[in-house]
């Protein structure tokens, strides 16, 4: 296949400082990255979106602490973004070609722009069933999914109840859960509004759900001495959902950061509690994209917003009523 013409410069979305969606600038005439070894450059196709980069873009979290290391102490600006799909247009690696149509998480950041530099290790071959719309929006949530479902080592019979389903992240995991209904006899109640509730029906079969608890209503949760919480929320919902554990049930959280807060309104119980963060690999993001290709895993994608348009897409994803995937189209 012929050599892409390279430019010199792109556009890109940059920020100098964090703080609102308007401090993101879309801009031109910022320099395309080199490769270095083992590395592979990406004509962006779609960047996905996600919490983790409004938390970053805010100044919350490690993915600040990075860009504030490594380009606002230096007076650069940031280029955001984890999520990216698209062709390649110069490899280092004997593992990727010129025109193989990639999609990879990495927290190098940088996607938000129309080339980005990632590391081969990290990427995936988009398999020809699988749009590049699905594949850049995701890998984030994708992985994150995956990995949460390995880590907390469900076995068969047990009682999972979990919160989102609806969310990025928890439609991916009730899809998955649902797979465990099947083969391992699992049992798995959700936490969600009764508008949530009504949406993920287009993912599973509800029929084959324990059950359902509204979050909104004031009633307490029962108590339905199950063995495992997957709490993707933390905080106030978290710690509400653990009565319906029983003593020395597990909890798995994402973020990490409410660990300590549900240890401890569970200390009565004995609940062993462990976070979880996704660790990017393009071992798993190659089984996110087999999951789609096989259609064992559905990605519902709310909204594509052009590049120029991330001042919008930002605030969007910020009200937190998205049902669905919210991507830029690069």
């Amino acid at each position: 296949m012929s050599t892409h013409a390279i430019p010199k410069d792109q556009h890109a979305v940059l920020i100098s400082k964090f703080g609102t969606p308007e401090v993101m600038r879309y801009e031109g005439g910022v320099q395309v990255p080199d490769i270095g070894d083992n590395q592979v450059l990406i004509k962006v196709a779609y960047a996905g979106i996600n919490p983790v980069d409004y938390k970053t873009r805010q100044g919350k979290g490690w993915g600040a602490d990075n860009i504030q290391k490594q380009y606002f102490d230096k007076g650069w600006s940031a280029i955001l973004g984890f999520d990216v799909a698209g062709i390649v247009v110069k490899s280092s690696s004997d593992d990727f070609a010129i025109g193989d149509k990639v999609a990879a998480l990495s927290f190098n950041g940088q996607c938000y722009a129309e080339y980005v530099a990632v590391e081969a290790g990290l990427l995936a071959k988009v398999p020809k069933t699988v749009s590049l719309e699905q594949a850049g929006a995701v890998p984030c949530v994708g992985q994150t999914a995956l990995q949460f479902i390995d880590f907390a080592d469900i076995k068969a019979g047990e009682h999972v109840v979990m919160n989102a389903p609806a969310g990025g992240v928890g439609q991916l995991v009730v899809q998955l859960l649902m797979d465990k209904v099947a083969t391992m006899g699992i049992k798995v109640t959700v936490i969600c509004s009764p508008d949530k509730y009504d949406k993920i029906s287009g993912l599973i079969d509800r029929n084959q759900l324990a059950g359902w608890i509204d979050y909104t209503k004031d009633d307490n949760f029962p108590n339905l001495q199950a063995d495992v919480l997957l709490d993707l929320v933390g905080n106030e919902a978290g710690v509400r959902a653990l009565s319906v554990l029983k003593p020395r049930a597990r909890v798995f959280v994402l973020p990490t950061i409410w660990v300590d807060k549900l240890k401890e309104a569970g200390s009565d119980k004995n609940l062993s509690v462990e976070g979880y963060a996704v660790k990017p690999n393009g071992q798993d993001m190659t089984r996110v994209l087999k999951c789609l290709a096989d259609s064992k895993l559905t990605l519902q994608i709310q909204q594509v917003y052009p590049l120029a348009q991330v001042v919008a897409a930002h605030t969007d994803l910020q009200k937190g009523d998205a049902f669905g995937k919210l991507v830029l189209a690069v």
